[in-house]
């Protein structure tokens, strides 16, 4: 409470707390939905749609959990943002667990995404299983995951058992990242003696404070108002073996590589591309750590948030011309760009 915190902290330093309390809405509404799931292939949708309609509580649960969710992505990006233009070398290790948590949340995300077995949750999971396909005895492996030779209750079993465990993996590594937060303090700590800092309370409890009750407005107006808005329409149908979508899609924080992965048509060659994609955009704040800071890091980093809202916008649109063409062409500026920031800063280092 008393601890000594840098005087020139910004309000974005506020997305962790913010974090924090999305993330105690979504276990506590993950724990009381668990109640009314069925793991059953035949059953789970209907029974979901038979809750909603019987139970206001449980019709209230599923969109705090929902909106919870996809508002923790929101602000998560937001936080990483955040980390590019203020991450200092001692952070080192708050960012790697940083990017643990973010992975982690991913990986929550897509097995919640799964489990209610619309239209669009059964052929998202049709398609990322079968990416394992690529791997050596990737049939084999797909068909233990499956437990069976197509998604059956075996595999919502397994889905179900893997969301309702890896938030409490979650839980661990984000005890970890406040930790190591608190003892390296902030990212954001260019103080240079005593008297640039200050203490915790009052000033940041009242900060704090005043954020959090903005936001609590802004999520029950969500939550009552808008909170269908960010609903996939093909999930209110429930799953067809026969029937695909004309357009599957993940989840809107999942879209940046989803583009890259289906811009080719040789599935190996696209998941390599994805690989590609995330390995850049992890390794952007590690750049300050090797090379010295310098006013085009904050340009760098602004064409970064640049293409991702391209790859984004783009992977939410059917993969026909002209996205299809316009995906190609900005990875390709991607890279190029990528690396001529690189070899600028190698020889601004080394002259």
């Amino acid at each position: 409470m008393f601890s000594s915190l840098p005087l020139n902290i910004n309000y974005s330093f506020n997305y962790g707390i913010l974090l924090l309390v999305l993330f105690v809405f979504l276990i506590i509404s993950g724990l009381l939905s668990v109640i009314f799931y069925s793991n059953s292939l035949e059953l789970s949708f209907f029974n979901l749609v038979l809750h909603s309609f019987n139970s206001f509580f449980y019709f209230l649960l599923r969109f705090v959990h929902n909106n919870s969710a996809n508002l923790f992505f929101l602000f998560i990006f937001f936080h990483i943002f955040k980390s590019w233009f203020y991450t200092q070398s001692k952070n080192f290790f708050v960012v790697i667990l940083g990017l643990v948590i973010f992975f982690l949340a991913c990986a929550v995300a897509f097995f919640g995404y799964c489990l209610p077995m619309g239209q669009m949750s059964f052929w998202a999971a049709i398609v990322i299983f079968s990416l394992l396909s690529v791997l050596p005895y990737g049939l084999l492996i797909i068909t233990y995951l499956f437990g069976s030779f197509s998604i059956s209750s075996r595999t919502l079993s397994l889905l179900f058992l893997l969301h309702f465990i890896t938030p409490f993996i979650l839980l661990i590594f984000v005890s970890l990242h406040l930790i190591l937060l608190h003892i390296s303090l902030s990212s954001f700590t260019s103080f240079n003696n005593f008297f640039d800092l200050t203490t915790f309370f009052p000033y940041f409890v009242y900060v704090d404070t005043f954020i959090l009750f903005l936001f609590i407005v802004f999520y029950f107006v969500i939550l009552f108002f808008y909170s269908m808005s960010i609903f996939e329409t093909e999930n209110f149908i429930s799953f067809m073996t026969l029937v695909t979508p004309l357009h599957i899609y993940p989840d809107w924080f999942l879209l940046f590589p989803y583009a890259c992965l289906r811009s080719v048509d040789i599935k190996w060659f696209g998941i390599v591309l994805l690989i590609f994609v995330l390995f850049f955009m992890i390794f952007a704040p590690f750049l300050r750590y090797f090379f010295k800071s310098s006013i085009y890091f904050y340009f760098f980093h602004g064409f970064m948030i640049s293409f991702l809202l391209l790859f984004t916008f783009i992977g939410a649109n059917p993969p026909v011309y002209p996205f299809s063409f316009l995906i190609i062409i900005f990875q390709f500026l991607f890279y190029i760009f990528y690396f001529i920031f690189i070899l600028y800063l190698t020889c601004l280092y080394f002259i």
